[in-house]
């Protein structure tokens, strides 16, 4: 199943383990106003493949920034459901939003 994820993009990592490459996109929302136990910025991370670590330093300079992911659901460990991004672009922040 693909979702697109609205994210604020602040970093990313990339590997090369015996040919196997991948890498990942560091991402953060704030905490939920209600919830007691968090304070300030939840930080995440989704899979992404090695391409995207090239594509995201073209966008270097301005990070963090707002991007649309395209993102697959996949079965992570636990059973517990992990992302990785198929596709990413930044979000033009410049426009205004339709009245």
């Amino acid at each position: 199943m693909e979702n697109y994820l609205n994210l604020m993009i602040i970093g990313a990592t990339r590997y090369d383990i015996d040919g196997n490459r991948g890498g990942s996109l560091w991402a953060y929302s704030p905490a939920e106003a209600d919830d007691d136990n968090r304070v300030g910025n939840e930080v995440m991370k989704i899979a992404c493949d090695w391409k995207h670590i090239d594509q995201l330093r073209n966008h270097a300079g301005n990070l963090p920034s707002m991007f649309t992911v395209k993102a697959q659901m996949k079965a992570g460990q636990g059973g517990k459901i992990t992302f990785k991004a198929l596709d990413m672009k930044p979000q033009d922040v410049t426009k205004k939003p339709a009245a």
